[in-house]
């Protein structure tokens, strides 16, 4: 046989490896991945600038009062966070109908519903928090003399609120903006820290610092978020604060509860952990977990971001019934961050007792290695909220608020449980497994939920539809 008779090689079919490079050329994932860059860029500058402010504080307190600060801004960010609606996924969601439909009105009256849900949270927040000042001190083991401190640092809570003009800079595609005013909070922050560690001062003026650097950061995005809609006249005005918000807007109040609900236990799951780790460990305990979970942050905070990232996306797609797409990007975006995420764990696990060693000697004579292996393990279980990042938001994009808030709820159920049992028998170390245990069954459980109803809908793009004589069959008997 000659070698032009010679039946053709089978091409090689590539490998797992290669089908992930070839993602590379996918337009969504580019789109999402550029969003989420220009985040991240802010995010990383914050994470570094914020273990520099931790230095300043722990150098200037010492661990002890550290601790208190810490364990008092966890129950402030706990009380409003869990209070707050995230009104940032309704302006987006029902926004971008809006904005599909060229209904300028239907908008505004959208940003004047969400602005006072937002300052009433932000009010009740307050009072929440300066009333149960005086039952969390015994709790978290804090002397009663600080209870003058703690009602200052109540405010604090006040600041945790501004989720529409953060959801008007995400639905106009803003993220740039975002990524630019993220560091500047944090750099405040480190400035003062700094300048009163030099100075000597009290816990008070790191108080006032943590204060002053949030409601800098919260009023510089409000006004972005407002420049936004003046520029393109979409400023809501009195008479959208009264009119019927609901209209044009069809279940969104069933979504915004819905989405209180969820992320309110999706709060007290993962930042209940400070004050329960505080109630067991006292503040120097509570200081090393702040250390931990600032070094996890590496992990946390592209997560959280491509939360923020992908749902605008998601929301398009699924309103455009590109089920395929958004089946493709769900899946990509998962796995793609997935592998970076461990890439980064194997990273901290070589490198992470010397990067410690290295930051923090000066400050505490060698005590915050002991948060090296908290944070290594925090690290491998923020591996599965990377995996599961795609997820809780395609939820939301495809209107299943209330299967969210059922998942959240039996997931709380266990998680918050095993955290108390954990945390109470070994410490910071069995705070952190049980991160483990909670992320894992959360990736789990929302993403064969999420792949179950997408493999439904695309299974009824695919199937074809019924010969007329069928149906007509179907419909005489």
């Amino acid at each position: 046989m000659s070698s032009s008779e010679l039946p053709p090689t089978p091409a090689r079919s590539p490998t797992w490896l290669g089908r992930l490079w070839a993602w590379r050329r996918d337009v969504s994932l580019q789109q999402l991945y550029a969003n989420t860059a220009k985040l991240f860029s802010g995010h990383a500058v914050s994470a570094f600038v914020g273990l520099g402010t931790i230095w300043f504080a722990t150098a200037g307190l010492g661990v002890w009062q550290f601790g208190i600060l810490t364990a008092l801004l966890s129950f402030t960010s706990l009380v409003g966070n869990t209070l707050k609606f995230s009104t940032w996924e309704a302006v987006v969601k029902y926004g971008a109908d809006d904005l599909s439909r060229s209904d300028a009105e239907a908008l505004r009256r959208l940003v004047a519903f969400n602005t006072l849900l937002d300052v009433g949270t932000a009010l009740v927040s307050l009072l929440v928090c300066g009333g149960l000042a005086y039952v969390i001190l015994p709790l978290i083991k804090v002397p009663g003399e600080y209870l003058p401190f703690a009602l200052f640092m109540s405010l604090s809570a006040f600041f945790t609120v501004s989720a529409t003009p953060v959801g008007v800079l995400r639905l106009f595609d803003r993220f740039g903006l975002l990524a630019i005013t993220e560091p500047i909070g944090p750099i405040v922050r480190l400035g003062l820290c700094a300048l009163f560690y030099y100075l000597g001062w009290s816990i008070w003026a790191f108080g006032a610092a943590y204060l002053i650097s949030s409601a800098i950061d919260r009023l510089l995005t409000v006004w972005l978020g407002w420049r936004e809609l003046r520029q393109r006249d979409m400023v809501p005005g009195w008479r959208h604060v009264w009119a019927r918000h609901t209209e044009g807007h069809p279940g969104l109040w069933k979504f915004v509860l819905a989405n209180n609900g969820r992320t309110s236990l999706g709060v007290i799951t993962k930042q209940s952990d400070d004050l329960i780790v505080a109630a067991f460990a006292g503040p120097t305990g509570a200081a090393l977990w702040r250390i931990a979970k600032q070094v996890s942050s590496v992990l946390t905070g592209p997560a959280r971001i491509f939360v923020i990232s992908v749902f605008p996306q998601l929301a398009r797609l699924w309103s455009a019934r590109s089920y395929r797409s958004f089946r493709r990007l769900v899946v990509r975006s998962s796995v793609t961050s997935t592998v970076g995420a461990l890439l980064v764990v194997a990273a901290f696990a070589a490198l992470g007792p010397f990067l410690l060693h290295l930051f923090f000697h000066k400050a505490s004579q060698h005590q915050f290695l002991d948060a090296y292996l908290p944070a290594l393990l925090l690290m491998i279980s923020r591996v599965a909220t990377v995996l599961m990042s795609p997820f809780g938001p395609a939820l939301t994009a495809m209107g299943r608020a209330v299967r969210n808030l059922k998942l959240a709820l039996m997931l709380a159920m266990i998680s918050v449980p095993m955290l108390l049992v954990l945390t109470w028998q070994f410490g910071l170390i069995g705070a952190a497994l049980s991160r483990i245990v909670a992320e894992t069954l959360t990736a789990v459980v929302f993403g064969w939920t999420v792949m179950k109803a997408v493999n439904a809908r695309v299974r009824s793009e695919e199937s074809p539809p019924a010969p007329e004589s069928a149906r007509s069959a179907a419909i005489g008997s």
